[in-house]
């Protein structure tokens, strides 16, 4: 069997991430909509709105006698949106969080303070990076609700 993850599967769980998020929970799409974001038929939508629900990753509706174009989704998961980039891995925050501190560094007029800042940044980036890592994964996953 082929793989459906990189054609039909992300591509649609990428669509309702930023729908919800601009939607701003005003409105909920249905799979009709996503059909159409995603240029992909409305069967292939609904398959993969099944195989993403049954993955834990979305929450979705089905309305009775309307066809997988009336269904709609009313929520994804934390973890959904990790997938599709909208939250960071511990590794992309650990390297943001040793750009916005090298970042200071430049801004810094106290040497002190300047060098203070460099350290931190360089020990993100590189020997304390695991801890790092293991701290950032902690909060992540804790904001996930995992």
């Amino acid at each position: 069997m082929d793989s459906t993850w990189a054609a039909r599967d992300l591509p649609v769980l990428d669509a309702l991430v930023k729908y919800l998020d601009d939607a701003a929970g005003m409105s909920f799409p249905h799979l009709r909509d996503i059909a159409e974001l995603t240029s992909l038929e409305a069967t292939d939508v609904g398959r993969a709105a099944i195989a993403l629900e049954g993955a834990g990753l979305i929450t979705l509706q089905k309305v009775m006698g309307g066809g997988h174009g009336h269904w709609y989704v009313t929520d994804v998961s934390g973890y959904a949106r990790h997938l599709v980039g909208q939250w960071p891995s511990a590794e992309q925050f650990v390297d943001e969080l040793a750009s916005r501190l090298d970042a200071a560094a430049d801004d810094e007029n106290d040497p002190e303070r300047q060098s203070r800042l460099r350290e931190l940044a360089s020990a993100a980036g590189d020997v304390a990076r695991s801890v790092f890592v293991d701290v950032a994964t902690a909060v992540i996953s804790k904001q996930m609700g995992a």
